[in-house]
């Protein structure tokens, strides 16, 4: 992971609209998955969506395990870099819940997007970065 990624969410700009088409196509429920970047690239370029097996999808979100553990194998395979995880709110903003913080990985170094598709409203994408047990919002940097 580089370190441009220490205090920003750098992301291309394709990539940042597929991620609201991936997170736009999950509706009524959330979407979720992970970011990665290419062994080449300078800023996230891959969205990788994971299927949502929550019993309630439409508020919360659980990784397909076997998807989850595909998509890990598929990334190291092709040497590609995990960044971060993302998941949608349908109806809220983009700001962690409470259940957002009790089920990321703290102390992982990774990003945390968040996509708010409140209706009426435009796509919010906010990235933020897990700091002591909290989430700060880090800038977010169309590469």
């Amino acid at each position: 992971m580089g370190s441009h990624f220490e205090s920003t969410g750098r992301i291309t700009k394709e990539t940042y609209d597929r991620l609201i088409r991936t997170c736009e196509q999950a509706l009524p429920d959330e979407a979720c998955g992970v970011l990665a970047q290419g062994p080449e690239s300078e800023a996230i370029d891959i969205v990788i969506p994971i299927r949502n097996v929550h019993p309630s999808p439409s508020v919360s979100f659980s990784f397909d395990p076997e998807e989850w553990t595909a998509a890990y194998f598929n990334m190291q395979k092709n040497r590609q870099s995990l960044v971060g995880f993302f998941h949608s709110h349908p109806h809220t903003a983009a700001t962690p819940s409470y259940r957002d913080s009790r089920g990321f990985l703290h102390e992982s170094g990774l990003t945390y997007w968040i996509v708010s598709l409140t209706p009426g409203a435009s796509p919010d994408v906010k990235p933020y970065r897990p700091v002591q047990g909290s989430f700060v919002p880090i800038p977010l940097v169309l590469a």
